[in-house]
């Protein structure tokens, strides 16, 4: 027998390293987090090469139907939530299925037990539903053999929150068979980049709420609350908080019976100190939370409150519009952009708006991009007009929660994705 050439050995080599990550990626419970980072990336580094590739084709009926769903189960950000919604729905609608946590966002807190007792390592179906954006899709899926990705069905979860998309992540179209997206809003923005399919398929909402009461916040029983909120890493400039404030200012200055919350997730210290500022100037009750808060707390503290108010730029979904209105509270929000497509007249009090330059205060923001530039008048009016008139507050808040359980049922939803994996597997 004739010996073997250096590229044969180079890739018996290779093969080998890859069966060896697959081992490692089951022992990561025994072993502690830092070394497992350097590990994994020292095998990653000498068995791939420099760049991930696009996967290899679809091969028809080599893995069972189902789906694996790639998403970041135990982060504590939008993300996360949106993994965490669209695998309700796979488990509703009885789609045989694996969940496997991406972990390589070790500066994010990974708290999220929800599904901690449900996840996997490898994948074994037809269909992987990948739950990340392209700016860390190869930081993603570099952390497993690329097997993983080859021959199976790619769908991307794209989230996005313009009417463009980043010029960088459009490459990353050659490594998807298709998309899906919860929003209408993204749906439009990706069809002008590709001809493959791309489907809307929202969020299913399921809140549940720890029962905490205003006591239990320190909350007074006798005022009239208004609740804002943003995350720091969901960008300051798109959530918008100072537009709520100077809303909230307008309507209830000097007016004592009135109260407004600002919770900020993950604070950046300069923004904190900013956003307070602002507050003390107003001369308005208020009170700035920024401790951390597991979900069912966090719900609670929105249900607790008479208004929610979200004078945002844009929304790739809107997860706290929709939160504040499958809780039952009163909503004020922007009236552009995704959540638009889940408020009506009836079930929301929805902001004008003027279209904006975005300029450079956005990530990925390409020139010409424009967002919606909330009117603070119009809502101040809306706040007062909750205020003063419980009869309307309430119209809207029960209108509010039965619009969002039928627009955002999982069940719907659920089905939504089963009809669309029988059309790719069983055609």
């Amino acid at each position: 027998m004739a010996d073997k050439t250096t590229k044969q050995k180079v890739l018996e080599l290779k093969a080998w390293m890859n069966r060896a990550i697959g081992t490692y990626a089951h022992l990561t419970h025994i072993i502690p987090k830092g070394p497992r980072q350097k590990v994994r990336d020292w095998l990653i580094d000498r068995t791939t090469d420099k760049g991930l590739q696009p996967p290899k084709a679809f091969a028809p009926r080599r893995y069972p139907y189902g789906i694996n769903e790639y998403g970041f189960f135990m982060e504590e950000n939008g993300l996360g939530q949106g993994a965490r919604m669209y695998a309700r729905c796979i488990e509703t609608a009885g789609i045989p299925h694996r969940f496997i946590h991406l972990d390589f966002l070790e500066w994010l807190p990974q708290n999220d037990r929800t599904f901690a007792d449900k996840l996997d390592r490898r994948p074994k179906y037809a269909v992987n539903l990948i739950h990340v954006n392209p700016d860390q899709w190869e930081e993603a899926l570099r952390n497993y053999p690329k097997g993983n990705i080859d021959r199976h069905y790619n769908i991307g979860v794209w989230l996005w929150e313009l009417e463009k998309l980043p010029k960088p992540w459009l490459k990353y179209l050659d490594y998807v068979d298709e998309l899906w997206v919860p929003s209408e809003f993204i749906a439009k923005a990706i069809r002008k980049e590709t001809y493959k399919p791309v489907c809307t398929i929202p969020y299913g909402m399921e809140v549940e709420s720890a029962g905490t009461t205003r006591e239990d916040f320190g909350l007074p029983e006798d005022k009239f609350i208004v609740l804002t909120m943003y995350d720091s890493n969901s960008y300051v400039h798109r959530k918008n908080p100072m537009a709520a404030i100077d809303a909230f200012t307008e309507a209830f200055a000097g007016n004592p019976e009135a109260l407004l919350i600002l919770k900020i997730n993950h604070p950046k210290e300069e923004e904190s100190a900013q956003l307070e500022a602002r507050l003390q100037k107003a001369k308005v009750q208020y009170r700035l939370i920024r401790d951390r808060m597991p979900r069912e707390q966090m719900n609670a503290l929105i249900a607790c409150c008479d208004a929610f108010i979200s004078l945002h730029r844009s929304e790739g979904f809107g997860l706290p519009v929709a939160e504040a209105m499958a809780l039952g509270t009163a909503t004020v929000a922007t009236n552009w952009s995704a959540n638009a497509e889940f408020m009506d007249e009836r079930s929301a009090c929805r902001v004008g708006y003027t279209m904006v330059s975005v300029g450079d205060r956005y990530q990925h923001a390409e020139d010409g991009q424009q967002w919606a530039e909330p009117d603070i008048h119009e809502a101040a009016q809306y706040l007062k007009k909750l205020y003063e008139n419980p009869e309307y507050r309430e119209a809207i808040s029960r209108a509010g929660q039965e619009h969002v359980k039928k627009a955002l049922s999982i069940e719907k939803n659920g089905e939504l994705m089963k009809k669309r994996l029988d059309e790719i597997l069983l055609r």
